[in-house]
């Protein structure tokens, strides 16, 4: 059962206690990410991420490496858009020790600038690595165009000529404005009741975290689309496609959900049965779908070699054109709702993951999330509102298509033009 408490200074607790089970994750949500930057400081979260770690006014890096390690502990951290996330999982028995040891970690680091100086060199080479992978490549450019103008246009490691000139102030900074009690939101699951789960943050984060306040703006809701493009030599092309959908909280979700499975997530989905089995096109297709506070999209990723391009591009569109105008079969969407059903109460098993579900969804919304709602509203849906949905979000004008390749094969082409015809 999940369960909440929001503090007199606005900071949120959520927990799951999950019986049969001997493990706890614990996961510190803060409102912050490329979304919210600027172009001066695009990459200052992930930034403050990495070194977040790397010593305290009681540890040092290696230090808080092998407490963690001592307690028997996993513990890592991500950056997305508009979250980011510091986590541990543990036995419960260590639960204590490791969720003391983050909230030390969270708010008495002390950014020391040769450990700046040290992760500022990994960051650099993250940005390095994105470079040789043309999926991140493509997804980035993508980003560009669907929500341009707003933070989410931004990539989240930023540009390196950013990352270098960021210094200890920096940090300071952008933490006392974005890592306030109001933005941040404490999840829990596992092996744990919801009591003691408040009386670890009345022990360790209530003393420490303030009562500061957030301003930030959510970027608005905007559809971008057009053609973007990478010329690199790289041996296969890449192409993503983007049709604007739904916003993180949206009640059509579950609707979304079994259109992408149907034509994109699975080996029996539309999509992989014609590119890849069928006609032998392409390695690798597939269907995902991101959502932000105010945006998100319906989107198709397709690998393949350049001389396949127009022919996987053109098998993309029909097997699009069919959905959207016939919809799917009651077979199909049968089989969607019993996989999407399987994967959410199979996710149940995972604190990690039942952690981050519940973490982030009160960060976005301020609400508990109800695992029996959203398993009732899968199952609810009809192939009607399937029919509807595809209709109107894969016929959308507002489309963008992200390509990355050599650009010998799109020379004298337009992709984007022929995939709107």
């Amino acid at each position: 059962m999940v369960k909440s408490t929001t503090f007199d200074n606005g900071l949120r607790l959520v927990t799951e206690t999950i019986s049969g089970v001997r493990s706890a994750s614990v996961g510190f949500w803060v409102g912050a990410g490329s979304g919210f930057e600027t172009s001066e400081n695009n990459g200052i979260s992930h930034f403050t991420e990495h070194v977040m770690f790397k010593g305290t006014d009681k540890y040092s890096a290696y230090d808080i490496a092998r407490l963690f390690e001592d307690y028997g502990a996993n513990f890592n951290a991500f950056t997305g858009k508009e979250a980011t996330c510091y986590y541990f999982k543990c036995i419960d028995e260590k639960l204590g020790d490791c969720f003391g040891l983050l909230s030390h970690i969270f708010y008495q680091s002390t950014f020391a600038d040769e450990e700046l100086d040290r992760e500022r060199n990994v960051v650099l080479e993250e940005i390095n690595m994105v470079e040789d992978d043309p999926e991140d490549i493509c997804y980035d450019i993508l980003a560009e165009s669907v929500y341009r103008g707003t933070g989410l246009a931004q990539t989240i490691l930023g540009p390196s000529k950013n990352v270098k000139r960021f210094r200890r102030g920096d940090v300071l900074s952008y933490m006392e404005k974005m890592y306030t009690p109001d933005n941040t939101v404490i999840s829990i699951a596992g092996n744990v009741t919801h009591e003691q789960a408040v009386a670890l943050v009345e022990k360790y984060v209530l003393p420490k975290c303030g009562n500061g306040r957030c301003s930030k703006n959510f970027a608005e809701r905007t559809a971008g689309g057009g053609f973007v493009c990478r010329k690199k030599d790289f041996e296969q092309v890449n192409i993503a496609y983007a049709f604007p959908s739904l916003a993180f909280d949206d009640g059509k979700k579950s609707v979304q959900d079994i259109l992408s499975f149907c034509l994109g997530m699975g080996m029996s989905s539309r999509l992989f049965q014609s590119l890849r089995e069928q006609k032998g096109l392409v390695y690798n297709v597939y269907t995902s779908c991101s959502a932000y506070k105010n945006n998100g999209v319906f989107g198709i990723y397709v690998n393949t070699s350049g001389k396949n391009l127009a022919s996987a591009q053109e098998a993309v569109k029909e097997e699009l054109a069919k959905v959207a105008e016939n919809g799917l079969t009651e077979e199909e969407i049968g089989r969607a709702k019993t996989q999407i059903r399987s994967s959410m109460l199979l996710s149940l098993e995972n604190t990690v993951t039942v952690m981050n579900g519940n973490g982030k969804y009160m960060l976005f919304t301020g609400r508990e999330y109800d695992m029996d709602a959203r398993l009732a509203e899968s199952e609810a849906v009809t192939a009607q509102d399937v029919a509807k949905f595809a209709a109107e979000t894969l016929c959308h004008k507002s489309v963008a298509i992200s390509y990355v390749g050599k650009g010998e094969y799109i020379a004298n082409k337009d992709l984007y033009a022929d995939f709107l015809k």
